[in-house]
């Protein structure tokens, strides 16, 4: 923990931004240090804002990643079935409707940060355990790694012509047993350019900020592209389009063939499968609350995301529905479950045949796209986790906060880059992406479990004064149940052994990691707030409303002058 640092959190100087790119929740893009060195002062004019447009294409922008282009592989391995796939794209988009209880605690609080708002507000006590278990999440959870796997995985197909992931039978042999590991050269060359991605992003963000923008905004035009010829080629696939054999999946409800012909299909784990397919599927959908960890910057926040929101969502929720049903009416069962992180290649092979457009230059609009989404969500999370290093709850505080030396979140972007290397190194690069988005996807689900739970608990605590502090935008008390007891079952059923969709990893291991959240939080919480003070050091949270309403905090670390009392837990 580092010493007393205060800070001055206003509202970013969004100069170059235009509309449609993801941000992060408040961070340094023009910022003036006071005589002493302690404080830093954000601050953006009213006209430079985001209006309705604006803020729905920020959300657009941030849904719309590599999911879409890669998750209905493993969605496919989990569900063996056309239309029990397409329910859970169904279902995915109709629980983007859960975003209402985001929306009234949006129009209540309409300040940047997010879910570590909200957590704080409803967690009062024990004072710090929310944003202790937020920060663990933030930054050992939010990453690029996945998003740097299949960029990785895309271009190696543009130079070689050829789908480098496991392939055939969903990454096992003819006999069913898992296919050998890629030989370690082709393996860490895989590795390389995605440790070579992140990279270059982050170091176009820390040293060129302005460019790091107009490429992200560049880039996201490319992901637009690419979305709207999957569902246009879609259709050219079911009025009979094709180079390859039709693919009948629409005959039955559970398509013609089977996914994987030669794994043993074990019933009992089928809702640990259902469990995975789902979160694969909200992992496609996250990003609808974007617009939440930038509301300081939004003109009219409570009645600007109102709008924004429910149209944002409602325009991916058709894309991607479209563009599931332009895949299975150009790919059979096999061809979609063993493609990989590649199914928008495969599925482009299909209806256009095998000429140079396909084999490469499509694959590298796709892989442009990817990029863009890797820039946009390292612009975001780098500044996301330089708050919460403002905060003073992190180890080296100071550094991790530090806007050195051209005003970027420089402490914020190593530790991001730091995170998401460590998982790129990790598993073998053909199970890593369903493997992170899914951890990622876990971790997620934690966190809005909470926030669920407490706002349940704001609404019907007869002790509450939420009635009276929210607007008159409420969600209902019936979605906000069904939107826990969902995620209960996302948090639940993995433990169930199940036929796994990441071959290489031991089933347990993601529902055993992402419950890390909680615990590593609690315990860094009470090691900080509970363990120091028992040894003569307390922690203060100052918080002054300046004159133009911006906020000084600060945290203080010292010697505690009543350690000789007994320490108060709770």
């Amino acid at each position: 923990m580092e010493p007393a640092k205060v800070f001055r959190k206003d509202i970013i100087d969004l100069e170059g931004v235009t509309p449609g790119f993801s941000h992060g929740t408040t961070g340094v893009v023009g910022g003036h240090g006071d005589s002493d060195g302690n404080s830093h002062l954000f601050i953006i004019p009213e006209h430079r804002k985001l209006g309705v447009t604006s803020t729905t294409l920020l959300i657009v922008n941030r849904m719309i990643g590599t999911g879409i282009f890669s998750t209905p592989s493993t969605i496919m391995q989990a569900t063996n079935s056309v239309g029990a796939s397409l329910l859970f794209w169904v279902l995915g988009g109709f629980m983007t409707l859960w975003m209402s209880a985001y929306l009234e605690l949006g129009t209540a609080l309409p300040r940047s940060g997010g879910e570590k708002v909200y957590l704080e507000r409803i967690y009062r006590k024990p004072k710090y355990l929310a944003t202790s278990i937020f920060a663990v999440e933030i930054v050992c959870f939010a990453h690029s790694a996945a998003n740097c796997i299949n960029f990785s995985g895309y271009l190696l197909r543009v130079v070689h012509g050829l789908d480098p992931s496991l392939s055939g039978n969903c990454g096992r042999s003819s006999n069913g047993q898992l296919k050998a590991p890629s030989p370690l050269a082709e393996e860490w060359i895989n590795k390389g350019i995605s440790m070579a991605a992140i990279t270059l992003v982050c170091l176009v963000h820390a040293f060129t900020p302005k460019f790091g923008i107009y490429m992200s905004n560049a880039l996201a035009f490319f992901k637009l592209i690419m979305l709207l010829l999957v569902v246009c080629t879609g259709f050219a696939a079911l009025a009979g389009n094709l180079k390859a054999p039709r693919p009948d999946n629409f005959s039955t409800f559970d398509g013609a063939g089977v996914a994987c012909p030669d794994v043993h299909e074990d019933s009992s784990g089928r809702a640990a499968d259902f469990s995975l397919a789902l979160m694969q599927v909200l992992y496609s959908y996250s990003g609808w609350e974007n617009a939440n960890y930038v509301l300081t910057e939004v003109r009219n926040a409570p009645e600007t995301l109102k709008i924004a929101a429910p149209l944002a969502n409602l325009t991916v929720t058709v894309l991607y529905i479209l563009a599931n049903i332009g895949y299975f009416a150009a790919s059979s069962k096999t061809e979609i479950a063993s493609s990989g992180t590649t199914v928008a290649a495969s599925f482009f092979t299909n209806v256009y045949g095998q000429g140079f457009f396909v084999t490469r230059i499509l694959p590298f609009i796709i892989s442009l796209s990817i990029l863009g989404n890797i820039s946009s969500q390292t612009f975001a999370a780098a500044r996301v986790k330089q708050e919460v290093a403002k905060e003073g709850i992190l180890p080296f505080s100071k550094f991790f906060a530090s806007d050195w030396p051209i005003q970027t979140p420089t402490g914020g972007l190593l530790l991001h880059w730091m995170f998401t290397v460590a998982l790129i190194a990790g598993p073998q690069s053909s199970d890593a992406y369903p493997f992170i988005s899914l951890l990622y996807t876990y971790c997620q689900s934690w966190v809005k479990l909470l926030i669920a739970l407490g706002l349940i608990y704001l609404t019907l605590s007869p002790t509450s004064t939420w009635k009276a502090e929210r607007t008159s935008f409420h969600t209902s008390n019936f979605l906000t149940v069904t939107w826990a007891l969902s995620l209960l079952f996302v948090l639940s059923a993995p433990f169930i052994k199940n036929n796994t969709i990441t071959p290489t990893v031991p089933w347990f291991v993601v529902p055993t990691v992402g419950c890390s959240v909680v615990v590593i939080g609690t315990i860094y919480w009470a090691y900080w707030f509970k363990i120091w003070p028992l040894f003569g050091y307390n922690i203060e949270h100052h918080v002054e409303v300046l004159p133009d309403g911006s906020e000084r905090v600060r945290y203080v670390h010292g010697r505690n002058t009543m350690a000789t009392k007994s320490p108060l837990w709770w």
